[in-house]
């Protein structure tokens, strides 16, 4: 007796029922040619018998996987899943699996993974670009081999297709107003990594909330988040500067100028105020919680989600951009 199920295809199904097994396949596809009663009955009978179907010949019938390469720097932040769960309520709901690689934002990462995705023929690609090199030829080969590309949290000027972002300059901005609106006028500005667009945007920001509020830009007063030297130079800054104010990058990279501050004995917001960026849990969980920019990471993902299927859907479509809204938020490490 074999231990294994022979598995049930269409053929059996209408075999059953006494019909065509192209009545069977257009029933359980949902063809408006079929009666719901009749689909009703083969539905439920595919269920009953435990029928799948076949995945590759419907990939051959259709022409497509099923499948969308998604690449994302890493998962270790909150806000990448977030972007995922928004990927996935819409990708779910279209009957598609996502093929998920990460880049540790690694150029040589990022070229096999695009290389991996036309290799299994993805129907199309979402992807954050992380590599610090201006070499993107490995995206270029995705827009020129016809698949669907649409870029998430970060753009590439460079690159002729979609994307969705969220508006960096005037979360930054905003950040920057009410540090001085709440009597800042030394403010530090930790700035992130230089070869992603979000952090240049961000750091135009700042300069933007300086300006429109009269102050000057003193060089000393940009720190690198990702400095080795990252709390001797810190230490070295408020040595020589009143700091009243400090606008990080990150999340991450606020906390580490907190634990800074803590050890130095300074009072946070009485002496410095502090604003991050990104709203990670981690925001809530330090203390004080941390004041910060939220991004609407899921909303992110749906929209990119969104807009790659219609690009799979319509070939002819045009290049779509789509640009969120972020939003401060105030806890008790800002006045």
């Amino acid at each position: 007796m074999s231990l294994y199920k022979k598995r049930v295809n269409i053929r059996d199904l209408a075999k059953i029922l006494g019909v065509t097994p192209s009545t069977i396949s257009r029933a359980l596809n949902g063809h408006e040619s079929i009666s719901d009663s009749r689909k009703d009955q083969i539905v439920q009978l595919a269920k009953e018998l435990g029928y799948r179907p076949n995945q590759i010949a419907k990939s051959m019938v259709s022409n497509k996987t099923f499948t969308i390469g998604l690449l994302l720097p890493e998962f270790t932040h909150n806000y990448f899943n977030n972007i995922l769960a928004g990927i996935e309520s819409v990708s779910f709901h279209k009957g598609y699996q996502l093929f998920i690689c990460t880049s540790d934002e690694l150029k040589e990462k990022e070229e096999k993974s695009c290389m991996a995705f036309l290799n299994t023929r993805v129907d199309g690609v979402l992807a954050a670009v992380g590599n610090d090199s201006d070499d993107l030829s490995h995206f270029e080969t995705v827009i020129e081999d016809g698949t669907p590309l649409v870029l998430l949290d970060r753009i590439c000027e460079d690159l002729n297709t979609s994307y969705v972002v969220t508006d960096d300059f005037q979360g930054s901005l905003d950040a920057v107003q009410y540090l001085v609106q709440t009597g800042c006028k030394q403010i530090l500005h930790i700035k992130g990594p230089e070869y992603i667009s979000t952090s240049f945007n961000r750091y135009l920001g700042y300069l933007e909330g300086l300006k429109k509020n009269g102050l000057s830009l003193e060089e000393d007063m940009i720190l690198l988040g990702e400095d080795e030297d990252f709390e001797k130079k810190l230490q070295r800054i408020l040595d020589t500067n009143d700091v009243d104010g400090i606008f990080a990058f990150s999340d991450y990279y606020a906390y580490d100028a907190i634990k800074v501050l803590q050890k130095r004995g300074i009072s946070i917001p009485d002496q410095i105020s502090v604003i991050g960026y990104a709203d990670e849990p981690i925001a809530q969980y330090i203390s004080p919680q941390l004041s910060t920019v939220k991004q609407p990471a899921f909303e992110i993902g749906k929209h990119a989600a969104e807009i790659l299927f219609k690009m799979i859907e319509d070939k002819n479509s045009t290049i779509m951009s789509k640009q969120l809204a972020t939003t401060l938020i105030i806890r008790e490490s800002t006045k």
